[in-house]
């Protein structure tokens, strides 16, 4: 990988320093950007840091999440696979992201610090994303323990899972 780099155009973008949701609308817009600017080969390397408690933080994981949940659209590879260094990921744009789903996750995991319905984050959230997306990210998060889920009257409610 460390030769594939070096062929291409590698653009940066730093994200230390900003909450996780102010990170990823950067990040979009650098992929956006570089997906513009070299159609046919560029690369942007993600500085993200590798969270203080060294298990990986927020940013980190949710950068991360949203290249996994968008595996059809580029190729990434993590810092730690290409020199040891967790606190960057290079991505591989190939076609523009989806602004759905993987976009909303931390928002979705931080308005559920209280239990929530379904309906309860459709409705905070359908503003700007649509139905299927705020369902598909509950799903993704709840496999992924980000949510945990209980029943309740009939009614399953979602909350943030404690790290």
């Amino acid at each position: 990988m460390r030769m594939a780099m070096g062929v291409r155009r590698v653009r940066e973008v730093d994200l230390h320093g900003m909450k996780t949701a102010q990170a990823l609308e950067a990040f979009a817009l650098a992929y956006d950007n570089t997906l513009r600017e070299s159609p046919r080969g560029g690369a942007l390397k993600v500085i993200h840091g590798y969270g203080s408690g060294g298990a990986g933080g927020d940013t980190r994981n949710a950068i991360r999440s949203w290249l996994k949940a968008s595996s059809h659209s580029l190729k990434w590879i993590a810092g730690e696979e290409i020199d040891g260094n967790p606190g960057y990921t290079v991505v591989y744009p190939e076609r523009r992201l989806s602004q759905g789903a993987a976009r909303i996750h931390d928002s979705i995991v931080e308005f559920c610090s209280r239990e929530r319905t379904q309906s309860d984050v459709i409705g905070r959230f359908v503003r700007r994303n649509s139905e299927s997306d705020i369902a598909n990210a509950l799903r993704e998060l709840e496999t992924r323990g980000r949510l945990r889920t209980f029943v309740r009257n009939g009614r399953k409610y979602f909350i943030a899972s404690s790290r």
